[in-house]
């Protein structure tokens, strides 16, 4: 796998571009917000160097083949207003996990489903994985009912650790295979 050029994909309302130093900004009002992270095991992030940090490790995973991850830009507003991704790639098994997240105020509007299908296509037809996975907690319902809605099949559930205070996640595993 080789994400070099980047690929960009334009829907009709978003724009997924690779993640620049230009969107500071954007990218640290979205890791600021503790709503972004009341299913996930991540700390909020305190200040602009910290995001800086983040996009530096996300385009060196890029460069290095480990992972993608779109930046999505709203058309209309020219804001960042989420991330998607592919990663934990598995080549022997072709298969890869989908992280996504949206800032609050453009969630119930339809804008990741048109992200996560086109991400979806891009993983199956230019990467030729044959096996796409997303894990949820269990208690992320608006996760839930999307992965559903994109014809994810829930597979199993169980209980992760989290690294920052030890707080257990009953996550959902949900799989897509190619057609």
């Amino acid at each position: 796998m080789n994400f070099n050029p980047f690929p960009i994909i334009e829907t009709k309302h978003l724009l997924l571009r690779r993640i620049t130093l230009c969107d500071t900004n954007d990218m640290f009002e979205m890791r600021r917000d503790p709503r972004m992270n009341e299913f996930l095991d991540t700390k909020v992030d305190e200040n602009t160097e910290e995001t800086k940090s983040y996009i530096h490790k996300m385009n060196q995973g890029i460069d290095e083949n480990k992972w993608i991850i779109w930046a999505i830009e709203h058309k209309q507003s020219s804001k960042v207003i989420g991330t998607i991704c592919i990663w934990n790639i598995n080549k022997e098994e072709s298969s890869g996990e989908l992280g996504y997240g949206i800032i609050p105020d453009y969630q119930g509007k339809g804008l990741m489903k048109e992200s996560l299908v086109s991400v979806i296509e891009y993983g199956f037809k230019r990467m030729g994985l044959k096996v796409i996975e997303a894990y949820t907690e269990e208690h992320n319902e608006k996760s839930i009912k999307l992965l559903e809605s994109c014809k994810f099949v829930e597979m199993s559930r169980i209980d992760e650790e989290g690294d920052l205070n030890n707080q257990v996640f009953r996550m959902v595993i949900f799989r897509l295979m190619a057609e």
